[in-house]
């Protein structure tokens, strides 16, 4: 073959490439490869027709060759970067991206797939970053545009989020992971009419996309319209039954109506996706992972996942696993494992700091109600299975001194992280009715998103000092008569150590505080007290204003 000839061949394979003819493409070059093998455009051309043919083995011997010819070649280390990152070669990907970028440092893409391989190295500002720079030098890259807008939306920075994947729509329309993007942002900044709108669109194009079903279930759960939103999942799965965020999604439905029995079966699918391991935490070990078997003799490893409350209310089955004959270990985030070693004393606890003792088995601590068998009949220690010693007891009844009305614990928001913070978290001045009756006013918190001024102005003595640890925050619930608290980890350290605790919940609660009742199988000194319509935390607060102020007049508070 002579070098025109193999000149018009890699023309028409360039052109069969665009045209989406990669067989095609693939034939012709093989014979160019044939006749000249050390060309590197043949190579990397070559490669990439086998990347449109799902052949990554193959393509990757191709960027290879393409490489050792022409180690200046930028584009050849971007594509290899990507075979890299989808065979989870991610240090050698990222290696990949960093030479592309330093042989040419105006390459979008490269610090678009760069990004990628931070996001799933867990390193999202650096991410941001890499998208950033090649939003500025593409201003059309759909991709770092659709991935930074995830990682804000994650992030909670919702209104950062919405104008990069409107203009993603702006570029791509008919990208419907965008469109499911912005529904679910739209969603979250409370622009729930056009969320729906544009899932309806989504839909009637295409009816069975799992991503829209989910959202717009999502939507409908969040307005109260269970049914209806547990129809769209079983629709999905009927398209999809193996799809992990569906399952989820319903999983989370089914525990909301007390379906415990096939809500944990589904809410196992968490593990199967790998966004929602990372959001929860969720850990690997080569130990095999225990499935219920009899646990005599054995050593099983518990370890975190999820949150601080998550963690506190997991802690309750560690009596009924000791008596099955398990040692068991826990591996807790430090903030609870200071609190597990100190109310539980017979306990080993390590964190990720700890090198680990042998073990036979593990599992992740939200996978126990599975595992024991939980229904809403058989919740075990409901009535408080923590309790602080009387040193801590003792320091914080000599600190506030001899108590002269009604004393009430306060935690009136969360961690501004927490995806569904809007809705769970009141502001200070929310509560200004409230804080006018005679009682007592302690904060529970840690952090406040208003000044301390504000809050001290507020009639609310202000712990954030002495509240080091969760055993600090424990020391001081022993104090209150009551504890007044949103749904936050101060709620069940509260309820496991069985003080009276009233949680504000809003119209569409988290799964495991349930539909409709005002009490809670998992904490028999809890009284939940729920948002009637959506948004209204005033009729919640009159509500809880009203039973202070009785609590207040009784004799002898």
């Amino acid at each position: 073959m002579n070098q025109q000839l193999a000149l018009n061949k890699i023309n028409q394979a360039m052109q069969q490439l665009q045209q989406g003819q990669p067989s095609a493409a693939r034939d012709g070059l093989s014979r160019v490869v044939k006749a000249f093998p050390d060309s590197p455009e043949v190579h990397f051309l070559l490669g990439l027709a086998l990347v449109q043919l799902a052949q990554p083995k193959g393509a990757l011997t191709h960027f290879n060759h393409a490489i050792a010819l022409a180690p200046e070649l930028a584009e050849a280390y971007v594509n290899r970067g990507i075979l890299l990152k989808n065979q989870q070669q991610l240090p050698q990907a990222l290696q990949d991206f960093d030479r592309a970028i330093a042989l040419r440092p105006g390459m979008a893409e490269a610090y678009s797939n760069r990004g990628n391989v931070q996001v799933l190295l867990d390193q999202p500002e650096l991410a941001c970053a890499d998208f950033a720079v090649a939003i500025r030098l593409d201003p059309h890259n759909v991709d770092a545009l659709v991935n930074m807008a995830a990682l804000l939306a994650s992030a909670g920075q919702n209104m950062q989020a919405q104008p990069l994947l409107e203009r993603a729509i702006a570029i791509k329309p008919q990208l419907v992971e965008a469109q499911v993007n912005l529904a679910n942002v739209e969603y979250r900044l409370d622009q729930e009419q056009q969320a729906l709108q544009r899932l309806e669109a989504v839909l009637q194009k295409q009816p069975a996309d799992i991503r829209a079903l989910c959202c717009k279930s999502n939507l409908l759960a969040g307005n109260g319209d269970i049914a209806a939103a547990r129809t769209l999942l079983d629709k999905a799965l009927a398209h999809a039954p193996s799809d992990a965020l569906a399952r989820y999604d319903r999983s989370l439905l089914m525990l909301l109506q007390g379906d415990y029995a096939r809500g944990w079966q589904d809410y196992e699918a968490r593990k199967l996706d790998k966004q929602l391991c990372q959001r929860a935490g969720v850990q690997r070990f080569p130990q095999p992972e225990w499935q219920g078997e009899d646990l005599n003799g054995k050593t099983l490893l518990l370890h975190q996942e999820q949150g601080l409350g998550d963690a506190i209310q997991m802690l309750r089955y560690l009596p009924q696993l000791q008596q099955a004959g398990a040692r068991v270990l826990f591996l807790l985030n430090p903030a609870v494992a200071g609190l597990a070693s100190q109310l539980l004393p017979e306990t080993q606890v390590f964190t990720r700091r700890e090198a680990l003792p042998k073990f036979d088995l593990h599992c992740p601590i939200m996978s126990l109600p599975l595992r024991m068998a939980t229904t809403l009949d058989n919740i075990p220690a409901a009535q408080g299975y923590l309790a602080v010693d009387e040193t801590g007891r003792q320091q914080w009844a000599d600190l506030l001194g001899q108590k002269e009305r009604l004393r009430v614990g306060l935690a009136w928001s969360g961690s501004a992280r927490h995806l569904n913070d809007r809705k769970r978290s009141l502001t200070l001045p929310a509560l200004s009715a409230l804080l006018q009756l005679d009682a007592e006013w302690h904060s529970l918190q840690r952090e406040y998103r208003e000044a301390p001024v504000d809050v001290a102005a507020a009639g609310i003595t202000d712990h954030a000092a002495q509240l080091d640890t969760l055993q600090d925050t424990a020391g001081l619930i022993s104090q209150m008569d009551l504890v007044i608290s949103v749904d936050t980890s101060v709620a069940h350290l509260a309820g496991a150590l069985g003080k009276p605790c009233w949680l504000l919940l809003p119209f569409n609660p988290d799964f495991r505080w349930g539909l409709g009742r005002d009490d809670s199988p998992w904490y028999a000194s809890m009284r939940l007290f729920r948002q009637p319509a959506a948004g209204d935390w005033a009729s919640v607060l009159d509500d809880i204003a009203a039973q202070v102020a009785m609590l207040a007049a009784q004799p002898g508070r």
